[in-house]
């Protein structure tokens, strides 16, 4: 799948759309008798489920979540997708995921894999037929859900579902755990055949038996060679100057029965190995094939519990369905940029009737929630004396945060929760947006002589847009000419010591750190050099930097300039990701590509953007320059390589733009940034 940035937050359902119709190829009769039930593309990550098509009548209740752990601890460059759906009368799930990546990231993968546990929810449907199994799940004898409430998760599981919410739960992908040796040692087990020796040193097994992660999981025998890392296109070890040491990073494994489940309810594994005859990737995917016994419910039972409900409804119809909220006001307070804030209410059926309730859109409105709100459940079924937990979500990112930024737009809604046959109720929901330089053009930024979070609402809104851009001051490259955020990012980054340490641009920075860089840019605050170099005193912290802070990856192998280097680093790819028309106008996208032929066409480009947009430009791309001229020559040629994948953020088409090929496009757009490097070299 795509890893380049752009695929962070720009979906292209090509690749997933062709995986899906190549895997239904090769099946048998050209896959005639099967379709897709579901799937879900996230960045790297793509999960297919599939299956007969005479199956198609008893499967039901079909669910799709996701959740990012990646950059900020949200983006989806590692992350985990799930499926949740009910096949007869069993529910199965179907987590795919990719954990944090290198050897001495253990601690991470295990944070990633709580994480994924804890956010990767449904929507349940509370069904009589089922509700025994519903029982067992939330009773306290399964594993998996004490293992979400035990890390505070508070939820209503009536109305919600984890992954562990399921009869047979599959958690399989690049799971990313190491081996604990060298690469030289691991090759020389190998050559023996010593894959029992390695297994010793195998950091999922390791962590599994201390309990640290995927406690409740069980995985087969493994007899197969470590699947990572490969030459692309071979079935040789990784022979590049990383030089990758040999590990098990693609696993399956799955939810260990209850030890009160029947025997016949247990899944078995049938087969669990390799494929060495795919060389797409630098990894060899995993396959396993297992058996697992289907409720289906007796329908005799079934008719009865169907007419006794009936004649219950007939005796109850006249009944008036009632219900109180416990508050009609969600009050967000203050809402900063990508930060997840959570609100509930509790709703009760005071009546003595079953009672439905929905959420409804306004009149003339086709959407019933803003964009920036979520709310689960949207709909659903109370008995009598029963009470629902309405959870309310509010998250500002990238793709909404210009018109709350610009103040067309507040976090301030009425929203209408109806009883069937009975009342409405309107529930106010407000919030106090914080605004942020993140997401704000740069013409607009740079006529701004307070930082953003001083600036009152009605002037950010009637600040010009930044006249002609071609009658803009002359180019020369200073802090003027510059948003002063781009400018003091880039300040911080430009001098020899930063440029000469290995891991610049070549690993993400601490995500407590670049909260704190992306609040100094929205409140004019100097970096302060104690915090950026982890001396920070958490008795100075709000709340939410604290949980942050917990949060936060440890950086073992990096020192504290570093950290704070890379940080800044992803803080700025994320302010030139955010920003609505990127530096090269999308109006000259196509112009852009041309020019990366050669350094006359790349000049004459750069003579042709509006003065302000070329001076933008030229700062950061001779701030790139220098910062691969002066890298050490050990990684000059992987810091330029990932330089040209980061910054191609510069630029990107217009949204109505099509792509005939996403591939040779990326690699024109990467084309574009090392033409630009070249044509700086030596200025």
């Amino acid at each position: 799948m795509e890893t380049n940035t752009e695929a962070y937050i720009r979906y292209d359902p090509t690749k997933e759309n062709a995986w899906v119709k190549a895997i239904i190829s090769s099946l048998k009769d050209e896959g005639k008798d099967y379709y897709k039930v579901a799937s879900k593309q996230l960045v790297t990550m793509l999960l297919i489920v599939i299956t007969k098509k005479a199956n198609k009548p008893f499967i039901s209740e079909t669910q799709i979540t996701w959740a990012g752990v990646g950059l900020m601890n949200m983006m989806g460059n590692k992350g985990g997708i799930a499926v949740r759906l009910r096949f007869h009368d069993s529910y199965l799930c179907f987590v795919t995921s990719h954990l944090a990546a290198f050897t001495d990231k253990t601690e991470k993968r295990n944070q990633d894999f709580t994480e994924l546990s804890k956010r990767l929810i449904f929507a349940h449907q509370p069904d009589q037929l089922t509700s025994y199994v519903s029982y067992f799940w939330n009773n306290g004898g399964d594993e998996g859900v004490s293992f979400v409430e035990n890390n505070n998760v508070i939820r209503d599981w009536r109305v919600e579902a984890s992954i562990y919410h399921s009869d047979f739960l599959i958690w399989c992908g690049d799971l990313n755990y190491r081996v604990n040796l060298s690469e030289s040692v691991i090759k020389s087990w190998l050559r023996q055949d010593r894959l029992d020796v390695l297994l010793e040193y195998d950091q999922l097994s390791i962590e599994r038996k201390a309990g640290r992660t995927f406690p409740m999981f069980e995985e087969g025998p493994i007899t197969f060679l470590p699947t990572y890392k490969y030459d692309p296109g071979t079935n040789q070890y990784d022979t590049s100057e990383k030089r990758r040491a040999p590990s098990w990073t693609d696993r399956i494994l799955w939810k260990k029965s209850r030890v009160d489940s029947p025997e016949q309810e247990r899944l078995e594994l049938l087969d669990y190995t390799h494929c060495m005859n795919m060389m797409m990737s630098d990894h060899k995917p995993v396959r396993a094939l297992m058996s697992m016994n289907i409720r289906k419910i007796d329908s005799r039972l079934q008719k009865k519990t169907y007419d006794a409900l009936v004649q219950q409804l007939k005796e109850s119809q006249d009944a008036q369905p009632r219900g109180e909220i416990s508050t009609s006001y969600v009050d967000f307070e203050k809402v900063h940029f990508l930060e997840y804030k959570e609100k509930t209410i509790l709703l009760e059926n005071t009546g003595r009737v079953l009672t439905l309730f929905r959420f409804l859109p306004k009149n003339d409105e086709v959407n019933i929630l803003p964009p920036w709100l979520q709310v689960s459940p949207i709909s659903g079924v109370l008995a009598p004396g029963e009470r629902a937990v309405i959870r309310f979500e509010v998250m500002v990112d990238p793709t909404i945060s210009a018109p709350l930024n610009r103040g067309e737009q507040k976090i301030e809604d009425i929203l209408i929760l109806r009883l069937e046959n009975s009342k409405d109720f309107f529930i106010s929901i407000s919030g106090d947006y914080v605004p942020t330089c993140f997401g704000v053009p740069l013409e607009q930024l740079s006529e701004m002589t307070v930082p953003i979070s001083e600036q009152a609402t009605q002037n950010l809104q009637k600040t010009k847009p930044a006249s002609n851009p071609s009658q803009s001051p002359s180019p020369v490259l200073n802090q003027i000419d510059l948003p002063k955020e781009l400018w003091k990012v880039m300040n911080f980054l430009w001098n020899s010591n930063m440029f000469r340490i290995e891991s610049l641009f070549l690993y993400h920075g601490d995500l407590v750190i670049s909260t704190y860089i992306r609040q100094c840019l929205d409140t004019g605050e100097q970096f302060d050099t104690n915090t950026l170099l982890g001396n920070q005193d958490s008795d100075k912290l709000s709340l939410s930097e604290l949980t942050l802070k917990e949060e936060s990856v440890s950086k073992r192998s990096l020192d504290k300039e570093a950290i704070s280097a890379n940080s800044m680093i992803d803080v700025l790819v994320a302010f030139l990701d955010c920003l609505p028309d990127p530096v090269i106008p999308t109006s000259m996208y196509e112009r852009a590509l041309e020019a990366s032929e050669s350094v006359d066409a790349m000049n004459m480009l750069k003579e042709s953007l509006p003065p302000f947009r070329r001076n933008v430009l030229l700062y950061i791309g001779m701030f790139l320059r220098q910062a691969i001229d002066h890298a050490p020559s050990s990684v000059r040629k992987e810091r330029e390589n990932k330089i040209v994948e980061l910054f191609t953020v510069l630029l990107r088409p217009p949204v109505d733009f099509k792509e005939r090929n996403p591939l040779v496009a990326k690699e024109k757009r990467e084309k574009f940034i090392l033409q630009l490097l070249k044509s700086l070299k030596d200025q």
